[in-house]
């Protein structure tokens, strides 16, 4: 009699195989994931860095306002001295002025605008947000002492004056009745940059006219 072997190999159970992933599989598998997940990656990172750019600008367009602001309604005429940067600076010296000012000017420019003289202080400074971006906020102010004003007069029509008919001279020795005030605020989209170290720096400026009006 001839016996006939069904299987030329002793059966094993179910799952006593040594089957799975090799090394070079694996490979493959995270490379495919990663180039999947590569272009949500950059969305996400672009997402973000749109989001701060609108942030930045954000606070520097409130800053820049808020500062404008104050120095057109709040901060005597005769405080705002001409220069680039403006200087500070009450010639009255009156106590409640010095006090706003020592108020305000960090508010409105952050750090750095001290100067050696007691009570006299530039329109140049340093502010950090709470995130870490940096801003600089520089005012200049240029008097504009060459105006020709033109005035209706009853009786007599229309007529011209020039700053020096209308008002003495100031404590700087000019006739001016009107003040150029121009705000430049720069900003870094890098946090902790300061914005002169940066090459693509981000700039905003205003411009507003201060008249004559406190005496």
């Amino acid at each position: 009699m001839t016996t006939v072997r069904l299987y030329d190999r002793p059966f094993r159970a179910f799952g006593d195989g040594k089957a799975g992933f090799t090394f070079v599989e694996i490979m493959i598998a995270v490379l495919i994931l990663a180039a999947l997940l590569a272009p949500v990656y950059q969305l996400m990172n672009s997402a973000v860095r749109e989001t701060e750019r609108f942030y930045v600008e954000a606070v520097a367009i409130s800053q820049a306002k808020f500062a404008m602001d104050t120095l057109m309604f709040q901060i005597p005429w005769r405080a705002i001295r001409a220069g680039n940067p403006a200087r500070f600076e009450d010639p009255k010296a009156v106590p409640a002025v010095r006090t706003l000012l020592e108020s305000a000017l960090p508010r409105m420019f952050g750090s750095g605008i001290d100067t050696p003289t007691a009570g006299v202080w530039r329109g140049d400074g340093l502010l950090t947000d709470a995130k870490g971006f940096i801003y600089r906020v520089r005012l200049a102010c240029l008097d504009l002492d060459d105006v020709e004003l033109a005035v209706d007069v009853p009786g007599k029509g229309l007529r011209s004056f020039l700053p020096n008919d209308l008002t003495p001279k100031d404590a700087d020795g000019n006739h001016t009745v009107m003040k150029k005030l121009i705000l430049e605020i720069r900003w870094s989209l890098l946090k902790g940059v300061d914005p002169l170290q940066d090459p693509h720096v981000k700039t905003l400026h205003l411009v507003g006219i201060k008249s004559h009006l406190d005496g």
